[in-house]
């Protein structure tokens, strides 16, 4: 926050000026101007991303964070936030730093595409710091644009945030938001000419074109593109039982798997469930026995460090609401030096 605010502070002409200026105001109406020392409280089920797991995400040290998603729940994980970085959580700071696949692992395992930041702002209102890659993995996980904890559902409000002359990546990102169906996963639901076989698929949304009013689209599996009207697609978000693709992790390594059909790939992810369900219900101290088998690998090999601190900082592993994560102000100033 206090970064934020001197950016505000400095120079209106600094590129993060709106971004930083509406952060601070947002926060400042919550919990008053004179926050800083303020020591805030989360809510009970916030769970903290450890503050050297998101650096070594930053700086692409995939294997630490996928480690440390490993040693616990990662549905509850996966949403965690990190307190001391400004409450940024892992699908935040992975899609700045363009780890789609990391992305996609999170999302595959129940990461919240709409989380929120402290104030109320959902990723894609970062679409002019992503890139065109992340922007269009985001919407077609059915991700939505919120200010202030609001919906924004106009157009033109999203392309004024989005400052669409600033780059060329941001042109094409414009070209996507700026229309219904930009960037998102679709199902063909009737036949283009005479292409019954295609009705029932699903594509991938690249281009809006504004002469013809139509959309060039990629299919899943077999990559052909099309332009097809509005009129032949209707929406069809990947969801963690329906993502057309797979992404694991093995051996703290993120690996993609890829499919020739729909329904391949959720037969391959129903079993995999219900191979879960099997050892769980078998041997309920199986996870648990994991993890200890894989310290005393890392024990061995001498590699305890990657593990860095205990997690134990977490407050409580339960999965958190898509909100910011905050409750509300302590009675009282407390200089704790949190700010």
């Amino acid at each position: 926050m206090k970064l934020k605010k001197s950016v505000v502070e400095k120079n209106k002409s600094d590129p993060k000026y709106n971004h930083c200026a509406r952060w601070v105001k947002q926060f400042e109406e919550e919990y008053g101007e004179d926050w800083d020392g303020t020591m805030i409280e989360y809510d009970s089920d916030f769970v903290d991303l450890p503050k050297y797991v998101g650096i070594a995400l930053a700086q692409g040290t995939l294997r630490t964070v996928l480690q440390w998603l490993s040693k616990g729940g990662i549905k509850e994980r996966v949403n965690a936030k990190c307190e001391e970085g400004g409450n940024a959580g892992l699908l935040h700071i992975a899609a700045m730093i363009k780890q789609c696949d990391l992305m996609s692992y999170l999302l595959l395992n129940g990461a919240a595409v709409n989380i929120l930041d402290p104030s109320g702002a959902s990723l894609l209102d970062q679409s002019k710091l992503l890139s065109f890659e992340a922007v269009q993995l985001l919407l077609s996980w059915g991700a939505e644009h919120f200010q202030y904890g609001k919906q924004i559902t106009s157009q033109e409000k999203k392309l004024d945030w989005l400052g669409v002359h600033s780059t060329i990546e941001n042109v094409a990102i414009a070209n996507l938001i700026s229309s219904e169906l930009g960037g998102r996963r679709c199902e063909i639901v009737s036949a283009p000419n005479t292409r019954d076989d295609l009705v029932g698929k699903t594509c991938v949304v690249n281009e809006y074109i504004k002469e013809s009013d139509q959309y060039k689209v990629r299919m899943e599996f077999t990559n052909e593109v099309l332009l097809l009207g509005s009129d032949h697609l209707k929406r069809r978000d990947r969801t963690p039982q329906d993502p057309g693709y797979y992404v694991e992790s093995k051996n703290n390594r993120l690996t993609r798997r890829n499919f020739k059909s729909n329904e391949e790939c959720r037969a391959f992810i129903a079993n995999l469930r219900a191979d879960e369900d099997e050892l769980i219900e078998n041997d309920p101290d199986a996870g648990a026995k994991a993890e200890k088998a894989a310290a005393d690998l890392l024990a061995e090999l001498g590699l305890e460090d990657l593990e860095g601190p205990s997690s134990s900082a977490s407050k409580k592993e339960e999965k958190p609401p898509e909100n910011a994560g905050k409750k509300k102000k302590r009675g009282g100033k407390k200089k704790k030096g949190r700010k």
